[in-house]
């Protein structure tokens, strides 16, 4: 077996180029010579029904509906407690539904490879193309992709009908809602018969410093058949052979054709300047899939981090005979990571705390289905709020999730597996079981292997990526999995021997009794609090000295923070959890999980701003006035709000916290000060108690005697108009892009409401489309809005709508209305 190079007693050192496959996501890059790499996601038809003569070419599919991808069929129906994925799925519908596309394919195409790549179909998707099954594949979050050349038919008139099935039927399936159906993006891909083979380029450093780094680049190029080779059948033995054009004798399968091909790396810079060229030429057999590697060296290179995420474009061509047979331009990042056992993660030789948040896929009204921009506005958002890493909870993501996280600048934990193959109970048996009845455990024995390898090989090439983590609270954890446990780490070892591996472990006294603990390169511990709430990892360290201690998953709490920020050999923490999300619904009449730090809209929650206290460097003052009196709540220190509306009964005081990392700061009412305190360095917040009145309520942060920064709450008075914001004032016409406008109900000053729940209606003017809407209010099931449904309430005075454009050109106007209420409008032009 091999053995990894990582040891618990040892340090780690990453040193990378990553590389990231932006072909999958973005148009200017998908053109290479030799290869077209095609979004696929137009002119599909869909049925919400299960027929085995759905899968046939002659089948007429003319009453299906229309529709394009991305799509989520959960997300359109109906909240109903009766629904068989109960409160984990959100209540939501599940069941079995087909897709079918016709394409045409040009004559010119009939001498490539042809493949058919899905980005993630919710679950357990079945694939034929011209009557003609070309796989299944259980796994509804990676990504798998099917060589369809022997089934498409080429030329004018030559029609290829593909057909998916989707079975989401056996339920409950998922511990979170997951949506159901071809939910992530489609590319219809063309390639040379010699090409880089799907995530065939891997790229590292032996050796990085500030003023050098050696790049080693590993290559996989799969040649299946020159244009001199031609295939035929003998009659006497029906034996598939080789015939060679120039004498049409016979040869046997080793006599094949050798050609010799150009191999060529360039490097250039974020300024566009190239800086490195390295070009070989190999020979090249046909039927053969050799591996090849450039090394070469840059100067003075420029350091990808969290703080400055400087990005290379490498371009990769082979070429044969003067002719470019294929091209790949891809983003890379070069940084040097080293875990060790004193200092935690260095990156580029400086010590870096993650500063990390857990997040779901799901997306409120949009489900699981929507366009990558929507990623973009999320992780911006957390960004801003100090977080420089992001645990992806419990499974891949989407492939543009990450190209995003490399141009935020946004350290990954990348996970699979919510569970292997025992469950939570124990019994006498021997057979599998999961978590929940249909989950991941039913396949996990005979996939486990394919879909490890699938996920480190997409994603081992993006520099935000830091880690691997094999399981999230696994049964296992506790007895039978430690020999699984290092099957998973030498698989990710043999696919990336750069990266260290973690399991995020939440029965860890369990885990550390049996040894499962010292599997991994890494100790992940969930709510370690839960069993040492005072001295949490110096506890364990004392006990393991040699450990690297990361919390896998914690409480928002500020002692789990500042046990992270006291102790150099603890490398960070992922607080649970970003955003509020769909399904794992801890208590009846909800929709979903509303422990976040922003809410399932995307609107921050004040805890969203003591973090940002805790974490940023940005100066942060504040105002949360307690709710609910004492309230104590796990996964939020405080039941408070960011208004100043109150029913107050004589003279009762009112509990205001200032949320800052200032030095000192104020409370004023009315203008009359209430006192200047210190804020307290470990829990960011200072208190009074206030007499409540009308008016406005206000906050200054000093540093020193400079004052660095004011928060304002005011009294509102009755919803009088409706405003409409958003951060941007154009939107491309593509499938990726997307707008979230916010929408207010405010008073006659423009203040909003925080009772405010008029029914909001929305219209849409020009070539845009209403993707839904969401107040964000997890107790609303009416709440949440999609597609057509053009209206919705408002929660808090607040929701939002969120837009995309059909056309290249003109101008979407989007309009808000109530009854009583001033009309909002907001414009935006369609932009190439």
């Amino acid at each position: 077996m091999k053995q990894s190079h990582f040891s618990p007693a040892g340090h780690f050192f990453i040193l990378l180029v990553f590389v990231s496959f932006l072909n999958l996501s973005h148009d200017d890059l998908l053109l290479a010579q030799g290869r077209e790499v095609s979004p696929f996601n137009s002119g599909w038809k869909f049925m919400l029904a299960d027929n085995p003569a759905f899968s046939d070419t002659v089948f007429n599919d003319a009453s299906w509906r229309n529709l394009t991808l991305p799509h989520d069929w959960s997300i359109e129906g109906k909240y109903d407690k009766k629904n068989t994925s109960g409160p984990q799925g959100g209540y939501f519908p599940c069941g079995t539904g087909w897709y079918r596309k016709m394409f045409f394919l040009a004559e010119d195409k009939k001498d490539k490879r042809i493949f058919i790549r899905f980005d993630g179909v919710y679950m357990n998707s079945s694939v034929w193309i011209n009557n003609r099954m070309v796989g299944t594949y259980p796994n509804g979050y990676n990504s798998f992709e099917y060589d369809i050349t022997p089934f498409v038919r080429f030329g004018p008139g030559e029609k290829n009908i593909l057909a998916v099935r989707v079975a989401n039927s056996l339920q409950p399936a998922s511990r979170w809602y997951s949506g159901s159906g071809i939910y992530r993006n489609v590319w219809l891909i063309s390639t040379n018969q010699l090409h880089f083979k799907q995530n065939g380029i891997f790229v590292t450093t032996p050796k990085v410093t500030p003023t050098e780094a050696s790049v080693q680049i590993d290559y996989h190029i799969i040649n299946n058949a020159y244009p001199e080779t031609v295939f035929s059948w003998t009659d006497n033995t029906s034996l598939f052979i080789w015939v060679d054009k120039k004498d049409g004798a016979n040869k046997i399968p080793n006599n094949r054709i050798q050609k010799r091909c150009s191999l060529v790396s360039v490097l250039i810079d974020p300024s566009g300047k190239e800086v490195m060229r390295k070009e070989t030429e190999h020979e090249i057999g046909d039927f053969t899939d050799p591996d090849f590697q450039h090394s070469v060296t840059v100067s003075n290179p420029y350091l990808w981090s969290a703080g400055s995420p400087q990005m290379y474009t490498l371009v990769s061509t082979i070429s044969c005979e003067g002719k470019i047979l294929d091209q790949v331009k891809t983003p890379v990042g070069i940084r040097n990571i080293q875990f060790t056992v004193d200092r935690g993660m260095l990156v580029n030789g400086i010590q870096e705390k993650l500063r990390g948040i857990c997040v779901h896929q799901s997306m409120g009204c949009l489900g699981a289905a929507y366009p990558s921009r929507i990623w973009y506005e999320r992780l911006k958002k957390l960004k801003d709020m100090g977080c420089n890493a992001i645990r992806v909870g419990t499974y891949p993501f989407s492939p543009e999730f990450y190209t995003i996280c490399d141009t935020l600048g946004l350290y990954v934990m990348n996970e699979i597996f919510d569970e292997w193959n025992r469950g939570q109970e124990w019994g006498y048996s021997e057979s599998s079981y999961g978590k929940l009845p249909y989950t991941y455990h039913l396949y996990f024995d005979q996939w486990y292997d394919t879909d490890l390898r699938n996920m480190v090989r997409r994603d081992r090439n993006h520099p935000c990526v830091a880690l691997y983590c094999i399981g999230n609270e696994i049964p296992n954890q506790r007895t039978h999995g430690i020999e699984i446990a290092k099957k998973l780490k030498d698989i990710c070892f043999e696919e990336d021997p750069t990266r260290p591996v973690t399991a995020a472990c939440d029965f860890f006294v369990g885990a550390n009794t049996y040894g499962f603990m010292d599997v991994p390169d890494i100790a992940g511990y969930n709510y370690i609090d839960r069993i040492h709430p005072q001295r949490m990892y110096e506890a364990e360290k004392e006990k393991y000295p040699n450990r690297l201690f990361l919390g896998t998953e914690t409480y928002h709490k500020a002692p789990n923070w500042l046990a992270v920020r006291d102790h150099d050999y603890v490398i960070g923490e992922f607080v649970w959890v970003g955003y509020d999300y769909l399904g794992e619904i801890a208590f009846p009449d909800l929709r979903g999980w509303y422990f976040g730090m922003m809410d399932i809209a995307g609107f921050p929650k004040p805890e969203y701003y003591l973090r940002k206290s805790y974490w940023s460097s940005e100066p942060v003052a504040f105002i949360a006035v307690e709710r609910n009196k004492g309230r104590k709540l796990d996964w939020s220190p405080r039941d408070v709000i960011d208004q100043w509306n109150w029913k107050q009964k004589g003279d009762s005081l009112v509990r205001v916290y200032v949320y800052s990392n200032c030095e000192e700061a104020d409370l004023l009412l009315n203008n009359k000060s209430l006192g200047r305190k210190k804020v307290d360095r470990d829990s960011c917040f200072a208190t009074w108690d206030v007499l409540y009145k009308t008016g406005e309520l206000k906050t200054n942060g000093y540093n020193g005697k400079k004052k660095a920064v004011t928060e304002i709450l005011k009294t509102a008075g009755s919803p009088a108009r409706i405003i409409a914001h958003c951060n941007r004032t154009d939107i491309t016409s593509d499938c990726e892009d997307a707008l979230i406008v916010e929408i207010e109900v405010c008073d006659k000053n423009g203040i909003r409401v925080p009772v405010g729940d008029n029914e909001i209606s929305f219209q849409i003017e020009g070539p845009g489309l209403l993707l839904g809407s969401d107040n964000g209010n997890q107790y609303d099931p009416k709440g949440i809005k999609y597609a057509s449904k053009n209206n919705c309430r408002a929660f808090e005075g607040r929701m939002i709508a969120v837009l995309k454009a059909t056309e290249k050109t003109g101008v979407i106007k989007l309009k808000a209305s109530a009854p009583g209420l001033t009309t909002g409008e907001i414009t935006f032009s369609i932009v190439d």
